[in-house]
């Protein structure tokens, strides 16, 4: 019989623990959210795959971005890229660049490329192809 208490009281203890696990944090944050006047940050919208494509006034392609998935945070004007994959078309050579993550600054001409990045650029007259690897690289797109 006292084993049968002991059972009961360790299960009855496990399932307070578990709710007061489970009620504690929803108790805590939305009052520190209306003293502090934070919202949670959520992104606006995602898109998958998404593929820009800007052209030169000729009607070529200048750059391509392609990434696995894009995610917008309107708060802090931050839009974030999962794998980019940037292919810049120049006058003599064409310039890949991958990575982990991007971040796309506001007004959408820098990127900034984080986590392995690789860069490739094929081969000219004057130079043959180059291959780059590094943990950071900021890309300032072709405007022209």
């Amino acid at each position: 019989m006292g084993w049968r208490i002991s059972r009961l009281l360790l299960l009855l203890g496990l399932l307070l623990f578990s709710g007061l696990f489970w009620w504690l944090p929803e108790a805590l944050v939305q009052p520190a959210l209306a003293l502090t006047g934070a919202r949670p940050i959520r992104a606006d919208y995602y898109i998958d795959s998404p593929r820009l494509t800007a052209m030169n006034r000729f009607g070529r392609p200048r750059f391509i971005l392609t990434a696995e998935r894009l995610v917008h945070f309107p708060r802090e004007k931050k839009t974030i890229l999962l794998h980019p994959h940037l292919v810049q078309y120049g006058r003599h050579a064409v310039t890949t660049t991958t990575a982990e993550k991007g971040f796309v600054s506001p007004h959408g001409h820098i990127v900034i490329m984080r986590g392995h990045v690789h860069v490739i650029r094929t081969a000219t007259n004057k130079v043959g192809p180059t291959r780059i690897e590094t943990n950071t690289l900021t890309v300032h797109l072709d405007r022209s």
